[in-house]
């Protein structure tokens, strides 16, 4: 039984550094298409940047705990490596949150860049306010889950919050923030003046951001699961799994409207880049007058990765 647990927690680490390896090369080849199309790189891109900042910070407090024995029996653990596994998880908290508002807040400059409805600017930006607020509230909250001095040790459960209550919260405004974000996308995708075949296929690029919404119910459900076993370093190694999952899962749909230029030229062995005209950007962002009516042509090709970041007026805020 001692050997099983052990290989648990190796392969924890293991599935740790492989999902942000992925998150990596995703942000890579996305980031990478879009600056060799500009020449440089928007607002969103610098905020999924920061948001592989702080899930680096996030992975590397993970691996720590897994390092002090997730997924083994606490009776077989040292209380130095159950305070360490507590501390790590702990400290995991802020920048798995602020990862996730990340790359919320890049998704919604975007779709800003898609659109010149104002019903669809307010609602994005309403999107935005509601994630921050989220962000302000989930990480204050969860720095302070217990009683100074030690609010990291949620094992006397009388010195601390109701964490079930804390992780629900947590998870449902992910997930309701999850689905604005997709409904907002419909919006503004669904009347594009384009052919039928290729409307369905950017809107289904788009709506892969539902895999998000699957991974943080499974994860949701894992923890309850989870919640009322008092072996936590044993009990808790899949729902902190799960967690990585969501995060990678998140980064890599945000990433994925731009990764379709990449291929296609990694698959036809062009090495080129096209210059994009002002006609493109034009097309990306504005569409007829009064109408919501986009006028993206050829969406597929490099206008797909341009940003209208050269408007006269800047009506972005976070």
């Amino acid at each position: 039984m001692v050997q099983r647990t052990a290989d648990v927690s190796q392969t924890a680490q293991i599935i740790i550094w492989f999902l942000f390896v992925v998150s990596v090369f995703s942000v890579g080849a996305g980031l990478g298409t879009k600056y060799a199309l500009l020449r440089r790189f928007a607002r969103d891109d610098w905020l999924m940047l920061l948001a592989l900042v702080m899930y680096l910070a996030q992975c590397i407090t993970i691996s720590l705990a897994a390092s002090q024995g997730i997924g083994k029996d606490m009776d077989t653990l040292s209380d130095d490596a159950i305070n360490g596994f507590l501390k790590a998880e702990y400290a995991s908290v802020p920048f798995q949150i602020l990862s996730f508002g990340l790359v919320k807040w890049s998704i919604a400059i975007f779709i800003e860049y898609l659109t010149p409805d104002d019903f669809h600017l307010h609602v994005d930006l309403g999107i935005r306010v509601v994630v921050a607020l989220w962000l302000v509230s989930g990480i204050f909250s969860g720095l302070f889950q217990c009683a100074l001095p030690t609010p990291w040790n949620y094992l006397d459960g009388a010195r601390c919050i109701d964490r079930r209550a804390w992780w629900t919260y947590v998870g449902a405004l992910n997930i309701i923030t999850e689905v604005a974000i997709i409904v907002l996308y419909l919006l503004v995708l669904w009347n594009l003046r384009t052919s039928r075949a290729r409307k369905t296929m950017v809107i289904s690029i788009f709506l892969t951001r539902a895999f998000v919404i699957a991974a943080a119910i499974a994860q949701l459900v894992v923890f309850y699961k989870a919640y009322s076993d008092p072996n936590v370093t044993r009990s808790m190694w899949l729902p902190v799994i799960l967690n990585q999952v969501v995060i990678c899962v998140s980064i890599l749909t945000a990433c994925l409207p731009f990764l379709k230029p990449f291929m296609e030229n990694l698959h036809s062995g062009i090495v080129r880049v096209e210059n994009v005209v002002a006609d493109s950007q034009e097309e990306l962002s504005h569409g007829r007058t009064g109408s919501t009516l986009l006028t993206l042509s050829d969406f597929t090709n490099s206008a797909a990765c341009s940003h209208p970041s050269n408007r006269s007026t800047d009506r972005s805020t976070i």
